[in-house]
């Protein structure tokens, strides 16, 4: 019996060369970021935020799907050129990894694939899928350091309704009184959600009914300012329909479901006026193309190698030295040791933190430090990590500054908070990635992933000053900087990475 083979013939995908090379490379970078890409599921099942990541990956497929005939006649030509971003992506990704900085690391992975698309298929083809790769981005979960300024804006917006509707409103930072009542413009009335699904479906909406680039970017940037600017006549609708039913209604769960209702209103309105401008869809090419350059196999050789970096992270260093790098047994003697309370910080994970007051001029300065160490994945740096509880206070107001303190320079955060019953409180806060200090939580990030992969320093650290005070915050700021200048040394003698760790027996251990 003799088989005739010539009939038998592989699919296009894997007789053509890059393609085949493009779906090994594909295959290694699920394999290789699996645990970065389970992360990133985790945060869609368990934020409503973010809960839209689990439809941007069929969107994207969906979007390549329908460029099928345009990519049979693209040329494809492999490109070698794609190495250098490529392991650029995998070093950030590496050093995030370091510090465990999620947001970074998933950014770098959905990165690599039109990195991957480039390296074994050519530019024309990355230009072809440009937008379905790019989409991608939206399902990182990002997006959160945006609450805070959000609910300064909505603030503003529903002050600036209120007063013009003739309405009295006191504001307090993020506090609103009016005769009616007190309302909190909290984190969950920021609209952050609402302005990371319009820019989602705003932007998908632009790629599909738009060719010209500056009516995508119009489209862009209406899916931007219009949630902003709806979710502040949003929050303004709901004081005044409290304000006008004496608080019976829009308060609660109610003011939830008015603001999804009205969100979706807004949305509807947005697509339905953007539709008058559409565009007609491009030709779609019946030819196949032929040509075909480059090594595709060599440069997934190349960056099958780099993709193994993953695999390797863990044993590409030594082990972190695993005993204390800090010295508080000086410090916590000039302190009264009290248990946290909603004055002090919120840490988590720390491998030990200490609170205290000192007593200056007839005043209670609070005080409260926190330590990491490199040796496990808990980090200085988080959004668990409260330089105050936001459950209690609000800020007012708040601004970096750098304090001349002797011989000295050390640059703080400044906080005026406020809590629902009037309390003003002064709150200085700042980092350290060993003997470097910062307020810019971004530089202690990269300074502590740089300390740790290099063994230059092997902790972090966090440090707050907080006094209450009445109506004198200048008097608050100057009682803050001549107690932090007294205690300074023994700060910095706590932070010393060179003399012996003291005892940790009076140390509160978070652990």
């Amino acid at each position: 019996m003799q088989i005739n083979f010539r009939h038998f013939t592989l699919s296009p995908v894997f007789a053509n060369r890059h393609y085949a090379a493009l779906l090994a490379l594909l295959l290694l970078w699920l394999v290789a970021f699996w645990s970065t890409l389970s992360s990133m599921v985790e945060i869609w099942q368990r934020s409503d935020t973010f809960a839209h990541g689990f439809l941007i990956f069929p969107i994207s497929l969906y979007l390549i799907w329908q460029k099928r005939q345009h990519i049979a006649a693209t040329a494809l030509s492999s490109s070698l050129a794609a190495l250098l971003p490529l392991a650029i992506l995998l070093l950030a990704w590496f050093f995030a990894d370091a510090v465990n900085v999620n947001v970074v690391k998933q950014l770098a992975v959905i990165l690599l694939l039109p990195m991957l698309v480039w390296l074994c298929c050519g530019r024309q083809l990355l230009y072809l899928l440009l937008f379905p790769l790019a989409y991608l981005i939206f399902a990182v979960p990002m997006g959160d350091a945006l609450v805070a300024p959000m609910q300064l804006i909505t603030a503003d917006i529903t002050v600036a309704a209120l007063r013009l509707a003739d309405i009295p409103v006191y504001r307090e930072g993020l506090y609103l009184s009016t005769p009616t009542g007190l309302f909190l413009v909290a984190e969950a009335c920021s609209g952050v959600r609402y302005l990371i699904a319009s820019f989602a479906l705003g932007t998908l909406f632009a790629y599909l009914n738009y060719r010209r680039w500056y009516k995508q970017l119009a489209f862009c940037l209406a899916a931007i300012l219009v949630p902003i600017l709806a979710n502040g006549i949003r929050a303004f609708g709901i004081v005044l329909i409290a304000h006008l039913t004496d608080m019976k209604h829009a308060v609660g769960v109610d003011h939830l479901i008015y603001g999804w209702l009205f969100f979706g209103v807004i949305i509807f309105l947005m697509f339905y006026i953007g539709s008058f401008w559409a565009d007609q869809a491009p030709a779609v090419p019946h030819s196949v193309s032929k040509q075909r350059r480059g090594a595709p196999l060599l440069a997934a050789t190349l960056a099958a190698f780099l993709l193994s970096l993953p695999f390797s992270a863990a044993y590409l260093l030594p082990p972190l030295n695993a005993s204390p790098a800090y010295n508080t047994q000086l410090l916590q003697q000039q302190l009264k040791l009290v248990p946290p309370g909603i004055q002090q910080p919120q840490f988590v994970d720390s491998s030990a933190a200490l609170s205290g007051k000192w007593q200056h001029n007839n005043a209670e300065i609070w005080f409260y430090s926190a330590f990491y160490q490199h040796v496990d994945n808990a980090k200085l740096v988080s959004w668990h990590n409260q330089p105050y509880q936001r459950a209690h206070w609000t800020p007012a107001a708040q601004q970096q500054q750098w304090l001349e303190l002797g011989e000295q320079r050390l640059q703080v955060q400044e906080v005026d908070l406020r809590a629902n019953d009037g309390t003003r409180r002064l709150l200085w806060y700042w980092y350290g990635s060993g003997d470097y200090f910062s307020a810019n939580p971004y530089l202690i990030t990269a300074a502590q992933a740089l300390g740790k992969v290099f063994h230059v320093s092997q902790h972090g650290s966090f440090y707050a000053l907080s006094i209450y005070y009445e109506h004198d915050v200048a008097a608050a700021r100057l009682q803050l900087q001549q107690q932090l200048q007294q205690q300074l040394p023994l700060l910095k003698q706590a932070n010393n990475t060179t003399l012996p760790a003291g005892p940790l027996t009076a140390l509160e251990r978070t652990r």
